[in-house]
């Protein structure tokens, strides 16, 4: 078993009461989508859902959604993107992962 921590310490590890959660999202576009399409896509993806929502998205076809201040991104916000990424014609296939640790499991996590 770890050692006990204070309150300060599990804050500035993101442990305990502190922790904060994310999620990985992996898709890919339909065959012959042009690069300005896959631009404005992204742009879509930014402008309309993730900043809005006060999230980060980090990564390409393959990336990871968290809160952009410190927090966590709750269930009802992951359905909300995965609902938008699904209704996105210039997607071919869309996964998005569960919760998890955004500190300690990253992108590294199992896809559902």
């Amino acid at each position: 078993m770890g050692m006990p921590r204070s309150r300060r310490l599990r804050k500035k590890m993101h442990k305990g009461e502190f922790k904060e959660l994310g999620f990985d999202v992996d898709f890919s576009f339909r065959e012959g989508l042009s690069d300005e399409d896959a631009d404005r896509f992204f742009d879509d993806l930014i402008g309309e859902l993730i900043v809005p929502a006060g999230l980060i998205y980090g990564g390409s076809t393959e990336g990871f959604v968290c809160r952009a201040t410190p927090g966590s991104v709750t269930e009802d916000e992951r359905a909300a993107v995965k609902q938008w990424l699904e209704a996105r014609p210039e997607l071919a296939r869309t996964e998005i992962g569960p919760l998890v640790d955004a500190w300690y499991s990253g992108t590294d996590s199992m896809l559902l």
